[in-house]
């Protein structure tokens, strides 16, 4: 109807013309050929504005002849021959127009009007209107943040770190500094007319400040070219998978930078609590020693007043399994819950970037007992998003790849958190860890 109504102005503009040319011959005057031209030229755009108009007139009736009767306001009774239809909308499945965005940028090449016109055209007359497309640079665009908030929402899940539930702040300017409690108030005894000490508090500062998270997706333009909810899904699924592994990398072991995140590894580093929450294996591990470092790990947050039941266990795959076909002398699996997800009554977080190769014998790794309550992650903005079809990458194995021969497209998923500890005694990390199946 909108481009109807278009064409039914620039028609009443034309005819506007039309009249305006006749009323500025009078009626002595003969017409140039100029003028007659000028006529025929109207008279032209103006058959071809009618006909557009009647095919389109022509869609509405068609439209209206096909169109099936609304569903009856509930409790209403539908008219006579006409089921009512009960069936619940089916709730809309997240990140899929996230995905459609990315797809139909990814066919457009890039180029922004292009994008918009195949959007229109494949019936998504509004996947775009929430940014503004002229606004972007170099092939990219900014998600809207009701789509990119779908994202997030489905990142958090899958990222190992997210999982647990930390408190998630938003950093609108990119920066937050809050503080945080290092020690508490001192109360004593006295008798009376003795005078009471002073008591009071000292704080710290937890600051984060906005690290950018970038990540490369190949993708086939075989299936950019091909408009399916199920290439959507895999357009999403490898976003979503690709961005948590990031994520992860940096949140867990990240070493801290300008540029990046100091991961939960290294926020001891350089404060008192490091002596006391980064332990190490007991060497030559046996079953008794096992359990013993388990329970160092939760002494260690219990002594700082942390509520070691709501901590969770990070670990490696190798760990994890270790500890799964862990037995005792009897053949009694230790610690059974393994195989449902839990250690010592806690829930376990198994991934792979908690390496193996730690060490100077490169084949120690790591485990971490961390409290979600105390974990804060600021996010700052959406999603940005930057394509190409030309540009170089390297693959998982670190090989550089072309686009443009393996005929793929490349898109680049950029955001920005960080994050950092309330209460630094609320994760506790044990190193030098060799524990492997087998052993």
């Amino acid at each position: 109807m909108d481009k109807l109504l278009e064409l039914q102005a620039r028609r009443a503009g034309i005819i506007d013309q039309m009249e305006a040319l006749a009323a500025s011959i009078g009626s002595d005057e003969d017409w140039t050929d100029e003028q007659v031209a000028t006529l025929d030229g109207l008279k032209a755009e103006d058959d071809k504005l009618a006909a557009q108009m009647s095919a389109l007139e022509d869609i509405e009736r068609r439209r209206a002849a096909a169109a099936r009767p609304a569903a009856p306001l509930p409790g209403a009774t539908p008219p006579a021959g006409v089921t009512a239809d009960t069936a619940p909308a089916k709730p809309k499945e997240p990140g899929l127009t996230f995905a459609r965005m990315v797809r139909t940028i990814a066919a457009a090449g890039g180029n922004h009007y292009v994008a918009q016109q195949i959007a229109e055209a494949n019936g998504d007359s509004g996947l775009f209107a929430n940014q503004n497309m002229g606004g972007a640079t170099a092939g990219g665009f900014l998600v809207p943040e009701d789509v990119g908030g779908e994202v997030i929402e489905l990142l958090r899940p899958v990222s190992v770190v997210t999982s647990m539930g930390p408190r998630i702040v938003p950093m609108p300017n990119g920066n937050m500094t809050t503080n945080r409690r290092a020690t508490g108030a001192t109360f004593g005894y006295g008798g009376e007319q003795q005078d009471a000490k002073a008591t009071g508090y000292s704080y710290g500062q937890v600051k984060l400040s906005a690290k950018k998270l970038s990540g490369i997706i190949p993708i086939s333009n075989d299936l950019l070219r091909t408009a399916s909810t199920a290439v959507d899904r895999m357009v999403r699924d490898d976003a979503v998978a690709d961005a948590a592994q990031i994520q992860d990398r940096h949140f867990l072991r990240g070493s801290g930078t300008d540029y990046a995140p100091k991961g939960l590894r290294f926020q001891h580093k350089g404060t008192p609590v490091e002596k006391t929450h980064v332990l190490s294996m007991t060497a030559a591990p046996d079953l008794q020693k096992v359990d013993n470092d388990l329970g160092r790990m939760e002494l260690a947050l219990a002594n700082a007043n942390v509520v070691v039941t709501g901590a969770h266990w990070i670990m490696s795959p190798r760990t994890a399994m270790f500890l799964t076909n862990l037995r005792d002398g009897n053949g009694n699996k230790v610690y059974p819950e393994m195989a449902s997800g839990q250690l010592r009554m806690k829930p376990v977080h198994i991934t792979t970037e908690i390496p193996d190769n730690l060490g100077a014998g490169s084949d120690e790794s790591e485990i971490m007992l961390a409290h979600p309550g105390h974990i804060l992650v600021g996010e700052h903005m959406g999603i940005e998003i930057a394509m190409s079809t030309e540009a170089p990458y390297k693959d998982a194995e670190g090989q550089m790849q072309s686009a443009f021969s393996r005929d793929e497209t490349l898109m680049r998923m950029i955001m920005q958190h960080d994050i950092g500890l309330r209460h630094l005694p609320a994760v506790s990390i044990l190193t030098g860890v060799t524990w492997a199946p087998g052993t």
